[in-house]
C-alpha cells in the first residue's frame, strides 16, 4: 500500500468530521472489516477504509446494531472477496471507458445518500470554517483599524493642543510686542518733551 493512499485515525477522524476517540472505537469493533496495516502500535488504513468508516458512522447513526452494520461491511462474502472485488472494480474501472453506474438499490442506495449527506456536511462544514476564518481575519483587520483610528483620533487631539498652545504664544508675543511698542513711543515723547 502507497504511503500517499494511507490514512491514519486522527485524519479519518478530521475528514469525516468525527471524533478521534468515536473512530478509534469503530476501529476497534469493526476492526475485521476495515483494511489496514499495523506499524506497532500505529493502525494505518488504506483510502477504500475510508468509506467504510463513513458507512458505519451513518449507519451507527441511523441506530443499526452492532451484527446489522457487520452484515453491510461484510455484504454476504468474507473479506478478502470484497476486497478483492474493489481491487478489481477500481482495475476495470480505470480501463474502461467512464460509463454512468448503475442505479444503486435499496440499501445501497440508502448507503450512497447517507455518504453523499455525509461529503455535503463535510464540504458545507469546510465553507463554514472558511467562512469563519475570514469572519475572524476581517474582526481581527478591523480591530487593528479602530485602534490606528483611536491612535490617530489621539495624534489629532494632541496636535490641536499643542496648535492652541502655539496661537496663544502668538498671541501673547504680539500683545508682548504692542507694549514693547506702546513704550517706546512713549519714551520717545517724554524725550521729546525734555529735550526742548
Amino acid at each position: 500500500m502507497p504511503d500517499d493512499d494511507a490514512v491514519r485515525i486522527p485524519e479519518i477522524a478530521t475528514l469525516l468530521s468525527l471524533s478521534e476517540d468515536l473512530v478509534r472505537q469503530y476501529a476497534d469493533e469493526y476492526n475485521d472489516f476495515l483494511p489496514h496495516r499495523t506499524i506497532g502500535k500505529v493502525r494505518i488504513y488504506e483510502q477504500s477504509a475510508l468509506r467504510r468508516f463513513r458507512v458505519i458512522a451513518d449507519l451507527t447513526s441511523q441506530g443499526l446494531n452492532h451484527a446489522g452494520i457487520a452484515a453491510v461491511l461484510k455484504g454476504g462474502k468474507p473479506l478478502r472477496e470484497i476486497g478483492m472485488d474493489e481491487e478489481k472494480e477500481r482495475k476495470q474501472s480505470a480501463t474502461r471507458a467512464i460509463t454512468p453506474p448503475p442505479s444503486p438499490q435499496g440499501s445501497d442506495l440508502l448507503d450512497e445518500i447517507a455518504i453523499s449527506s455525509r461529503r455535503t456536511e463535510e464540504r458545507t462544514n469546510t465553507i463554514d470554517h472558511r467562512l469563519g476564518a475570514i469572519r475572524d481575519g476581517m474582526a481581527a483587520d478591523t480591530d487593528l483599524i479602530l485602534r490606528e483610528i483611536a491612535g490617530l483620533k489621539e495624534e489629532v487631539a494632541l496636535s490641536r493642543s499643542e496648535l492652541r498652545t502655539l496661537w496663544s504664544q502668538v498671541r501673547e508675543l504680539e500683545e508682548d510686542l504692542r507694549e514693547r511698542e506702546l513704550r517706546k513711543s512713549w519714551l520717545e515723547r517724554v524725550a521729546k518733551r525734555f529735550s526742548r
